[in-house]
């Protein structure tokens, strides 16, 4: 991103040049600038769980317009990279990661953490994901009980940033990459809430299984119950779900491999 000095320089010299031409030349030099930096900015927006329309909002702009102009920003945020499979993403998930965001900004941490995401799957109630979870007794209400929270708590007035000023920890960019290989490794063309769940059961170090295990649930029976959720809902309630954006359609359950 260009330095902030630079902007400001530039800004600057187009206010203060008395000479026309010149500071013409220096509002056009500012105005690439200002279109560089503008990317990182919602790239940035995009990690940290912003929608769509939030971004939208604060660019000016129509919904349409900022999903067509930074559409492939999101991919990278899932883990996608040029040359592998293209896969959907549910409305839940992407429900899941601006859910994560107002977790942590509730609970006063400067970042998304994995026991985010497991809340904010928990809030996607009627996933497979969440469903699973409630079968082993973690409800929203129990796991925020008993969250495990790997961040400090900040100053109130921190809280008031933008959305974009939100980062994402090491942990949960990893679970989030890893719910597009659970899908990519299962055949899968979508990505859901239940990859993320996989995903956030494979790493016993994250504060969601450390939540999970305070509930006194074990993620290997919360895996167990999503493998026999997914094998005992009828193929066409599945089929129907996945046209509404709940859950990832598939012919064959979940593998625990």
């Amino acid at each position: 991103m260009t330095g902030p000095a630079t902007i400001e320089q530039l800004a600057r010299e187009t206010v203060e040049i008395t000479d026309p031409e010149t500071a013409l030349r220096a509002l056009t030099a500012l105005r690439r600038e200002l279109d560089a930096t503008e990317p990182e900015i919602v790239q940035r927006a995009l990690h940290a769980g912003a929608s769509w329309s939030q971004i939208a909002r604060a660019l000016g702009v129509s919904k349409q317009a900022a999903h067509r102009k930074y559409r492939h920003m999101f991919d990278q945020v899932w883990g996608e990279k040029p040359g592998t499979p293209r896969l959907t993403i549910s409305n839940e998930a992407r429900r899941s990661v601006q859910f994560a965001h107002e977790e942590a900004q509730r609970l006063g941490q400067p970042a998304i953490g994995t026991e985010h995401i497991l809340l904010a799957i928990l809030r996607c109630e009627d996933s497979l994901a969440a469903r699973a979870l409630n079968a082993e007794g973690v409800t929203l209400e129990a796991a925020r009980a008993c969250l495990q929270t790997t961040m400090p708590g900040i100053p109130h007035s921190v809280l008031e940033r933008p959305a974009e000023e939100y980062a994402v920890t090491t942990h949960a960019r990893r679970i989030i990459e890893g719910a597009r290989r659970e899908a990519s490794r299962r055949g899968e063309t979508r990505i859901g809430a239940e990859h993320l769940l996989l995903a956030l059961l494979a790493d016993s170090r994250t504060g969601a299984v450390q939540t999970l295990e305070q509930c006194r649930a074990s993620p290997a029976r919360v895996e167990r119950r999503l493998e026999h959720a997914s094998e005992d809902t009828p193929a066409r309630s599945l089929t129907g779900a996945a046209q509404r954006g709940q859950l990832t359609s598939r012919s064959r359950p979940l593998s625990t491999s």
